[in-house]
């Protein structure tokens, strides 16, 4: 006669001991990345750009609104060099087909475990892709691809922030020294970039007023519009 054996709970205590183990890795994992990589953790911010005064200059490929002190160039290339000497800010703004990178960052994003939680990528336009990315904060599987969006010099910056301008189609990458701004518009993208000690303020004020212009819209000289 076959006894038949007390019944255990061996499996229960071997899944628990697995998710133990998952878990533990998980927040080393978190803590090692928060410790090297801070702005990791930056999630994108809904802020009021301010309601200064400025000035809507246009330009072949956009127009912006010029807050006062501000001097800027067409370069050769078309690209749009803009200075505030009152705050030594340097920059520039130029349209772009799609965002550095995008075709590599985009092709990553295609690997099923990726999928499972930002969907398919092909179905999103950048600007929507951009802030799903950068949404996510504690997801160890997104972080390779954020880490690709985020500029290198925000990395252990104090003030670094991301920034949505409310009621745009624009996010700001923003530092007390320095900026990296995206205004969408239609199929093209304003990069604006700046570097120098340019308030927040300004920086989302910038930013919100980058308007991509229209091909039936385009010239080619700037103009003063009041």
């Amino acid at each position: 006669m076959v006894l038949a054996g007390r019944p255990t709970n061996q499996g229960i205590r071997f899944i628990v001991g697995i998710c133990i183990i998952a878990l533990s890795i998980y927040g080393f994992y978190i803590a090692l990345a928060r410790e090297n990589s801070p702005e990791l953790f930056l999630v994108p911010v809904v802020a009021d750009p301010p309601d200064s005064p400025c000035a809507e200059v246009l330009f072949p490929e956009f127009s912006l609104c010029a807050p006062s002190g501000m001097e800027y160039e067409i370069r050769p290339d078309g690209i749009v060099g803009i200075r505030v000497p009152a705050m030594k800010v340097r920059g520039e703004i130029r349209v772009l087909d799609k965002l550095p990178l995008e075709d590599e960052w985009r092709a990553s994003l295609r690997r099923p475990l990726i999928r499972a939680f930002l969907g398919d990528e092909r179905s999103m336009d950048t600007r929507e892709l951009l802030e799903k990315i950068l949404g996510r904060r504690y997801n160890p599987t997104i972080m390779g691809v954020k880490s690709q969006l985020i500029p290198s010099w925000m990395k252990n910056t104090t003030g670094a922030e991301i920034l949505i301008p409310r009621g745009t189609e624009a996010i700001l990458f923003y530092t007390p020294e320095r900026l990296l701004g995206f205004a969408f518009g239609g199929e093209k993208i304003g990069m604006l970039s700046c570097e120098g000690a340019m308030d927040k303020r300004s920086a989302l004020g910038l930013i919100r007023s980058v308007r991509i212009t229209l091909p039936e819209e385009q010239g080619t000289e700037p103009s003063h519009s009041s």
